[in-house]
């Protein structure tokens, strides 16, 4: 197996300090529209004929029109300011920066989803009750069912979360050990795999259709050695759909083809724009039609807006632990405000954030201190601001990676479910 080891963290704080001060505040109110019920009196008249057609009585009747009833919508309306974020005179070149993504194999991304703008349709209006009986106000549609993770609004995926194929002891998980876990995030619809290593592609798209769940797929470029060949793994996603999903390419939402890797220097922006390009033809002529894209942190996204343009939405690895600045509590707020730059700078393309969450052990990062306490705090965080377009990071410790200081010896204890 291969093993890396993340790059200084110092350029983590050069870079994501200062946009730790623009995290939005938002202000909420709430907008009610009252019901208003209307009823209307008219006469009705009839006239009554004889043989010849000359009238010769008539009779007048007074009737209801059905009511007019305006459902009763209550609106929460937020609004969000942005702070530009401060930044220093004198910046040295930013080194890489540390994320908790950075695997010894292959990691995954995007497959195939319905990117129309979420919108919202209002209840519909009650059926007129009889015009002798009076109107019953409509009813409200009742709150969504409380589960472990929240629902998606429409157009996005549900809230995710990250797998990877090895065990502690950088071995291949058995076939029963993928089934065993894939059923353990069965409360998480959508599952991001790392690359086709251990035989995941198969595994993965087996027992996420035996569990009703999708994936976020991809390849493991790295021109730099050790990578794989994009052809290879789309011909691995290929087969592996043809046999277990019917030809059916809908169990795949997203599709990526690297992982951060114009963030730690190992490919440029050119490489993987032409990359995103050879895998977009690629995957269109094997029956997938959804997004296709590449993987990189917020600030290679925003020096590298090449990238935005040729994917098909931005997908952004963002972990607030690697602001020294930013406690437990605020990991969502943080995050928010870095997809909020993100998004302005690459034309308000949708942005999905492939990796979220907190180490529950290791070395405190300033403000950002690891524990298990503080690991579900930040969850927390991210789920208040965020119903969807996220995957947490990640399903299980990561024992097979190397460790060092820049990563502050938490490099191994992001798992959600451990």
């Amino acid at each position: 197996m291969k093993s890396i080891v993340f790059a200084s963290a110092l350029a983590a704080a050069g870079l994501l300090v200062s946009s730790a001060s623009g995290r939005p505040l938002n202000h909420k109110r709430k907008v009610v529209t009252e019901v208003v019920y209307v009823t209307e009196v008219m006469a009705e008249v009839a006239v009554f004929v004889n043989d010849a057609g000359v009238p010769y009585s008539t009779a007048t009747s007074t009737i209801l029109t059905s009511p007019v009833t305006a459902p009763a919508i209550t609106a929460e309306v937020t609004s969000s300011t942005i702070e530009p974020p401060q930044t220093s005179s004198a910046v040295p070149e930013p080194a890489p920066l540390p994320t908790s993504s950075t695997s010894a194999s292959p990691p995954a991304e995007p497959t195939a989803v319905d990117f129309q703008d979420a919108t919202t349709t209002p209840p519909p209006s009650p059926a007129p009750p009889a015009p002798t009986q009076e109107p019953e106000p409509p009813q409200l549609a009742s709150p969504p069912e409380d589960v472990p993770v929240e629902k998606a609004a429409a157009g996005t995926l549900p809230l995710g979360i990250t797998w990877d194929a090895y065990s502690s002891s950088a071995n291949c998980k058995t076939p029963d050990e993928v089934a065993s876990e894939f059923s353990s995030m069965k409360d998480y619809k959508v599952i991001r795999i790392y690359g086709m290593d251990c035989n995941q592609i198969p595994l993965a798209i087996q027992n996420a259709q035996k569990n009703g769940q999708e994936l976020m797929g991809g390849a493991y470029l790295d021109p730099s050695g050790g990578g794989e060949d994009l052809s290879q793994v789309i011909k691995a996603y290929k087969s592996a759909i043809d046999q277990y999903a019917g030809g059916n390419w809908d169990v795949i939402q997203l599709f990526a083809v690297e992982n951060e890797r114009v963030n730690e220097r190992r490919m440029t922006s050119s490489q993987v724009v032409d990359a995103i390009g050879e895998a977009r033809t690629q995957l269109r002529s094997a029956g997938y039609n959804g997004p296709v894209g590449a993987v990189e942190t917020a600030p290679a996204t925003l020096d590298n807006p090449a990238i935005c343009g040729a994917s098909d939405v931005v997908m952004v690895n963002i972990h607030a632990f690697f602001d020294r600045n930013t406690q437990a509590q605020d990991a969502g707020t943080f995050v928010k405000s870095q997809v909020e730059r993100v998004k302005s700078a690459c034309s308000n393309k949708r942005l999905i954030v492939t990796e979220s969450g907190w180490p529950r052990q290791g070395n405190a990062n300033g403000a950002a201190v690891p524990s298990p306490e503080n690991q579900r705090i930040a969850l927390d965080s991210l789920r208040a601001s965020f119903n969807g377009d996220l995957f947490f990071f990640s399903a299980y410790d990561s024992g097979w990676k190397a460790d060092s200081a820049s990563t502050f010896n938490a490099e191994r204890y992001w798992g959600v479910l451990d």
